[in-house]
């Protein structure tokens, strides 16, 4: 039987006190009965972006590391404290990819679970479409290990890692009839 990776089942005692008494309140709450403090479980911002070449590819990703190492994915991260979406979807592909944007439109939002160091972190992907100055200096960088372009219609869902990417796709597709 698989192992639960949700707070409820890795978080057992009180951040403020270290009690015991640490339990959930409601699915996105926990209380703690010695201090009562109570802690919330929100969704982390991240930003993905959508880049078309000329030929009407887009730029995928292949992840470097944990989780789903190894498969497609588009660039993107999450966001700092302190940074707006822009700003982290402007960041974020400059550190990935060495490319700077010029132009953004928002897509769409997308849910995510992100397992990572033993525990389901909830995302909300903010994707937006882009266009980039110039791709001659593109290099995969920081947690990417190799980026290709690849048509809509070609991608194999099987192949893409995080479930908020492959309905990414889907809505892409949609959109996009190409």
């Amino acid at each position: 039987m698989p192992e639960n990776h949700y707070p409820a089942d890795v978080f057992k005692f009180c951040p403020k006190c270290g009690g015991k008494g640490f339990h959930p309140q409601s699915e996105k709450s926990f209380s703690c009965d010695s201090c009562g403090f109570v802690y919330y479980i929100n969704e982390a911002s991240a930003v993905v972006a959508v880049i078309f070449n000329e030929d009407g590819k887009v730029l995928f990703t292949v992840r470097k590391r944990e989780p789903a190492s190894g498969t497609l994915d588009l660039p993107g991260g999450f966001a700092d404290q302190g940074e707006s979406a822009e700003q982290a979807l402007q960041r974020e592909i400059k550190e990935e990819l060495n490319l700077d944007i010029t132009e953004f439109s928002y897509f769409g939002s997308f849910p995510n679970q992100y397992l990572f160091g033993g525990i389901t972190y909830f995302t909300l992907d903010l994707v937006f479409i882009c266009l980039v100055e110039k791709m001659d200096e593109i290099r995969a960088a920081d947690d990417v290990a190799a980026f290709r372009f690849i048509e809509l219609k070609e991608v194999e869902k099987e192949r893409i890692g995080l479930d908020s990417i492959r309905n990414v796709v889907k809505e892409l597709r949609k959109s996009f009839h190409r």
